[in-house]
């Protein structure tokens, strides 16, 4: 659950940047509560069917929820 949560703040924070650059301002707080309200359920069923959760490239590009990676790279626990 750790990674998930990491990877779906670093999302909107990505998407935060990108709006608020569309604006030309910072786009607040309300930005993110809406982030969450229209894209949390769409961000948690691409993440269960990503490969990128189970990925050591996961901090690299796992933002992107892969389905399918030519540099997937399992985790060796």
């Amino acid at each position: 659950m750790h990674d998930y949560i990491k990877i779906q703040k670093k999302k909107i924070e990505i998407d935060k940047w990108n709006e608020g650059c569309r604006i030309n301002n910072d786009p607040g707080q309300e930005f993110i509560l809406s982030w969450i309200e229209k894209n949390a359920l769409w961000f948690r069923q691409e993440w269960e069917k990503s490969l990128c959760k189970a990925c050591r490239r996961l901090a690299d590009c796992g933002i992107e929820l892969r389905r399918e990676c030519g540099t997937y790279h399992p985790h060796d626990d």
